[in-house]
């Protein structure tokens, strides 16, 4: 199976090194021109042009440029048949989404943590135990995101590209529509503004609520400048609650007590994530069976984080 990868930053270079250990996987990249992955995996064939790539004839192609990218990215590789994964979010405005929608059995949007095991633990245990209150809370400092880079040229701090923090960590919004479908409209409320020291011209800090159609009330907060970084959430069920942090999946019984472990992070799991994340792209590919976010989903999640991005 042939992989082309568009745009190499951070997400790009992880897809490829994963491709490339795969000996069933021929990995290619499209480069700008800016630099060369032939001294960090050896091996991997390189094009300079949409027109190489194209020739390459590849079976599946996976979008990881800034977002304001990724249609542009995305349209050549569509119109000739070729399945494409796309980074989340699907693009910086719904209006653009339209262009894809001829192609929407092509594609699938990568929010990777929909693969991650906490999540898929979580997922099985609401399933069985509704929720009627779901947080959740992510956060972490833009200047240690990229250690190697400066920030205020990264995709995340400038909104011409794309960036912010509503986008950037979208995941959750992406795992609301997943669990529960689009949430109700006119419940949507909240703040998406700029509000630190730090030097970037979009949003920093995300503070907002929605419903769902099934009434569960789903409240998020998102920040870039927390000097720690914060991964967790509650949820309260007619059982109990369930909350999570970077050690571990809890559940608390009205009547218990003491929490239960319903499942401790490991290591590994975040490179298992992001390598089941590819092998359902093999499968998508191969079968049409995929677990990544579909175009409706991924514009669902779009049209919430647009909605909050026009109010500060």
């Amino acid at each position: 199976m042939k992989i082309l990868i568009i745009g190499l930053g951070s997400i790009g270079r992880r897809h490829a090194l994963i491709l490339h250990n795969n000996p069933n996987i021929q990995c290619a990249a499209l480069r700008t021109g800016k630099g060369s992955l032939k001294q960090e995996i050896e091996g991997i064939v390189e094009f300079y042009s949409i027109n190489e790539a194209l020739a390459f004839k590849p079976d599946g192609v996976i979008i990881s440029t800034p977002t304001a990218y990724h249609v542009q990215s995305a349209l050549p590789f569509l119109n000739a048949g070729i399945k494409v994964l796309i980074e989340k979010p699907i693009s910086y405005a719904s209006e653009e989404v339209t262009a894809l929608e001829p192609f929407s059995h092509l594609i699938r949007i990568a929010y990777c943590l929909r693969f991650l095991p906490i999540y898929l633990n979580l997922e099985i245990a609401l399933k069985n135990d509704p929720p009627f209150k779901l947080g959740f809370k992510r956060s972490f400092y833009l200047p240690k995101w990229h250690p190697y880079a400066d920030y205020r040229e990264e995709y995340v701090a400038r909104k011409d590209l794309g960036g912010g923090v509503i986008r950037t960590l979208s995941h959750e919004i992406d795992l609301a529509v997943k669990w529960f479908g689009k949430p109700k409209p006119d419940t949507i409320i909240g703040v998406c503004d700029k509000v630190s020291f730090l030097e970037m011209n979009t949003d920093d800090y995300a503070f907002f609520s929605m419903k769902s159609l099934s009434g569960c009330r789903i409240n998020f907060e998102l920040d870039l400048f927390s000097p720690t970084n914060t991964f967790q959430g509650e949820a309260y069920t007619a059982k109990g609650k369930y909350y999570w942090d970077l050690n571990s999946l809890y559940f608390y019984g009205y009547s218990d007590e003491s929490p239960k472990i319903i499942y401790n992070f490991k290591n590994s799991d975040s490179e298992e994530m992001y390598a089941a994340q590819l092998k359902d792209f093999e499968l998508f590919i191969s079968e049409g069976i995929s677990n990544n976010s579909t175009l409706d989903e991924s514009r669902s999640t779009l049209e919430i984080i647009e909605k909050l991005s026009n109010v500060n």
